[in-house]
């Protein structure tokens, strides 16, 4: 994959998709998340004081894959994606170097060598380049893991939880209290299929679960807050990274 993206910085713009990544258990890794390509253009304005002149700089972004491999399990072939941001005039090295590192680790090194087929997805906002990149487990129960990494357009840096928050003009208080009640809907959907207390307990464990630890905040489409959480379900092995939006 490479796509080079032009934005303007203090516009806001995004790729154009139908919503929040989703990404749910499913068996058929042909419907995991997408890999994305598409050019999205902007201007940054700066403003020289003796003249008293707005000049408009283009701002060039780049996200291509820093890793792309392809192998084969019986004949089917899958990928293992990591991807990489380019900044003009920006150092994304320090960004970039961290999430290979991180998914390489999880997902590569040691045994697990060709056993998790990946993509991602990434959403270009006024102030982050956000990714959300996905792995299928392919030893069994095809079981995808989520990572969100949000980078700052104007440091190069990888931004925390938190900042991501804090840009969206939220507290920390603020958007976990916007979990919760998105978490209780969400609790009250899965307590229909439950056939116990037993289970009615386990997916009431949600609410307990609201933290950076168990959600990953982003900027989706449209520059919506979004967030990855991990939260316990009805289905497959109890556990899932489903996807959701702030209103």
């Amino acid at each position: 994959m490479n796509t080079t993206i032009l934005i303007t910085l203090g516009l806001a713009t995004a790729l154009s998709m139908s919503g929040c990544v989703a990404a749910k258990r499913t068996a058929d890794t042909d419907q995991g998340i997408p890999s994305v390509t598409q050019a999205v253009v902007t201007e940054a304005t700066t403003t020289t004081t003796a003249a008293h002149k707005e000049e408009k700089a283009a701002v060039k972004i780049d996200v291509t894959d820093a890793v792309d491999r392809s192998f084969k399990i019986a004949d089917e072939t899958f990928t293992y994606k990591i991807p990489k941001v380019t900044i003009t005039g920006v150092n994304t090295d320090a960004a970039n170097e961290t999430i290979r590192t991180e998914i390489d680790k999880e997902y590569y090194d040691g045994d697990n060598k060709e056993l998790f087929d990946s993509n991602y997805e990434y959403f270009v906002g006024n102030k982050t380049v956000s990714l959300v990149v996905s792995n299928t487990d392919l030893s069994g129960g095809e079981f995808i893991t989520v990572k969100v990494y949000n980078v700052d357009i104007n440091t190069g840096k990888l931004l925390t939880a938190g900042e991501v928050v804090k840009l969206s003009g939220m507290t920390d208080d603020e958007f976990f209290g916007k979990v919760k009640g998105i978490y209780t809907k969400y609790n009250n959907e899965e307590y229909k299929r439950c056939s116990g207390k037993e289970e009615k307990s386990y997916i009431s464990e949600n609410l307990k679960n609201i933290s950076y630890k168990f959600v990953q905040p982003y900027f989706g489409a449209n520059g919506k807050l979004c967030f990855i959480g991990e939260v316990n379900c009805t289905a497959g092995a109890g556990v899932a990274y489903e996807s959701f939006e702030t209103a």
